[in-house]
């Protein structure tokens, strides 16, 4: 019976040894999956804060962020201010709670050394939409570190040029007009130039007969397409920034008149599918704040990730009727 009852207390306390072992492995483990974490705040600098484009992009970012219990905070600037975007960065780095910054960056050039600072003290940055640094025909990080999730105007004014160049495709001669953004803007005067090249080389039968600054709103838009009208009554193509194109329409003809966006808007695409625009420039903008966060957040974590993701490759840019039949986009231009 004694060695029974040893047996049994042996035996008793072996296996509460072992489920102890099993539980301690088991906490271990959940807390090192909790350590492995490191990410607890994304700091988000778009455009501006009602910028319907920007919006679409930080709602892929919070997402993406509330899966994982992250907290997201937009310091966005109240308008489309370079300054003060910069100064943004500058005073989160100081304040250095966010282990992850996002942007959408206004100035490129400048917010390059803001995002440098930021990484110098541990942060990780992706740039998304627009590589940082003075190059616009390249995604290769210019700084460091960084992580671009993104387009280069270059491809981007490619992509209109091919586009233009099919809607020439049945004119001889075709005269195009392309409404350029603001021609202050180097990555505006970089897309301008791509835009030339590329339609120049899929249709010799094409004529840029005029090249005015469009802007960003619907009302310099269509200002600037009377503007071309009245020095230009043939013309076949318009190409503008989609909001540009929005105001261009309510002055031509749009059954003479093929007009091109350079934008995925829910006006676009309703343009394009009911036959109003020829095309628009295709792109996943809510995909691109998805995949931008996606990154940032496994690089802060300590994990290898690849610093270049080209957003080209989420949807087909060559954005004609029917590439984007049944796309509504992710933003408006008129909110």
């Amino acid at each position: 019976m004694k060695l029974r009852k040893l047996v049994a207390i042996a035996t008793a306390t072996l296996l509460a040894a072992t489920l102890a072992a099993c539980g301690s492995s088991s906490d271990s483990a959940s807390e090192s999956s909790a350590a492995a974490n490191k990410v607890t705040k994304i700091a988000f600098f778009g455009f501006w804060k009602t910028n319907s484009f920007t919006q679409a992009v930080l709602a892929g970012v919070e997402e993406t962020a509330a899966a994982q219990g992250i907290e997201v905070v937009d310091l966005s600037p109240t308008e489309y201010d370079g300054a003060a975007q910069i100064k943004a960065m500058q005073d989160q780095t100081v304040k250095g709670d966010a282990q992850v910054y996002i942007t959408l960056a206004i100035d490129p050039v400048g917010l390059a050394t803001a995002a440098e600072e930021a990484m110098g003290a541990g942060i990780k940055v992706v740039a998304a939409f627009t590589p940082l640094g003075p190059l616009f025909d390249t995604l290769e990080p210019q700084v460091p570190g960084l992580i671009v999730a993104g387009e280069t105007p270059i491809s981007n004014g490619e992509v209109l040029g091919k586009l233009a160049a099919k809607a020439c495709a049945d004119k001889n001669p075709c005269n195009v007009v392309y409404l350029e953004g603001f021609k202050t803007l180097p990555l505006d005067n970089a897309r301008t130039k791509a835009f030339g090249e590329a339609l120049a080389a899929a249709a010799p039968n094409a004529k840029i007969v005029a090249s005015l600054e469009g802007g960003y709103a619907p009302d310099a838009g269509k200002k600037a397409a009377q503007d071309a009208l009245q020095a230009n009554p043939v013309i076949d193509v318009m190409v503008g920034s989609s909001q540009a194109i929005l105001g261009a329409q309510d002055v031509v003809d749009t059954t003479k008149v093929m007009l091109i966006g350079n934008g995925s808007s829910t006006e676009a695409y309703a343009a394009v599918n009911s036959g109003a625009w020829f095309a628009l420039y295709n792109s996943d903008i809510k995909g691109m704040g998805t995949k931008s966060a996606e990154l940032g957040i496994a690089a802060a974590n300590g994990e290898t990730v690849n610093p270049v993701f080209d957003t080209t490759t989420l949807l087909d840019p060559m954005g004609t009727k029917d590439v984007v039949a049944g796309l509504v986009g992710s933003y408006s231009d008129l909110g």
